[in-house]
């Protein structure tokens, strides 16, 4: 038998998972539906026209996103704590089946759940706004901006880094995750504008990774970048951080010790 990874003990793993935690997270999905339901239902009520697709899809992003880091941010919880942390670690599987077991549900199954429960509720509200005509634009994921394929990228990225901060911080994990991340947005922001004022001899407005550097010259604003055409780059760096997060956060459950 695999000392790493057994196929049959990693399903018996997940089941046990799934019993002890099924309340919990459907309470947790009844809370996350509650809050689209009021926050998007009040600010329909207060527009004066029906919520337009382009509206609808900055609630899915916001709702993708925070609710999926907030999640995230809890699911190696348990190693905060000195007693559940013995359990989680003396029980009899790999610590690698441990990891996928909360891979899973903060990511497919956070996705497979979140997608159908956001169009519940925007069919919900559709319904019973008077104001919504027969052809009222409903948002498509598949075709809305930003496109799925990037918002997945996005969604992989922070899922990571939040699963790096539930397993490394003890306590107040998407809190301390969140402001790690702030700070090191910053510094690699200032870092790559120190970087790009060096090349160019001059001091800049705004220089952001990824994105043009702005300088002004008399009284003109002018925009260098050489950026154009290189998304697919942007994005395949992101799938990499991600993906090196991802083990990153492995390496740092299979490090704890009872």
């Amino acid at each position: 038998m695999s000392n790493h990874f057994n196929l049959s003990r990693f399903a018996l793993l997940f089941r046990k998972h799934t019993v002890e935690h099924y309340k919990t997270y459907l309470m947790s999905l009844a809370v996350l539906l509650g809050a689209m339901f009021l926050i998007m239902g009040t600010a329909s009520y207060m527009a004066v026209s029906p919520m337009p697709a382009t509206e609808q899809s900055i609630f899915f992003l916001f709702f993708l996103m925070g609710a999926g880091m907030v999640f995230s941010s809890t699911v190696f919880a348990q190693l905060g704590d000195k007693k559940k942390a013995i359990a989680f670690l003396t029980l009899p599987a790999s610590q690698l089946e441990k990891y996928l077991v909360g891979w899973l549900y903060s990511f497919p199954i956070y996705l497979l759940l979140f997608i159908p429960s956001f169009y519940l509720i925007i069919y919900i509200l559709l319904s019973i706004d008077p104001r919504v005509g027969p052809e009222h634009e409903v948002i498509n994921i598949l075709t809305s901006e930003p496109p799925l394929h990037i918002l997945l990228t996005f969604y992989a990225l922070f899922n990571a880094l939040m699963l790096v901060g539930s397993a490394y911080f003890n306590k107040h994990h998407f809190i301390k995750t969140a402001f790690a991340g702030f700070l090191g947005i910053l510094l690699l922001y200032n870092l790559n504008k120190q970087v790009l004022q060096a090349m160019l001899g001059r001091d800049l407005a705004s220089a952001g990774p990824f994105s043009a550097a702005y300088f002004m010259e008399n009284d003109k604003r002018f925009e260098v970048g050489a950026y154009e055409g290189n998304e697919p780059l942007v994005l395949l760096l992101l799938v990499v951080l991600a993906l090196v997060s991802w083990v990153v956060a492995y390496f740092k459950i299979k490090e704890k010790q009872v």
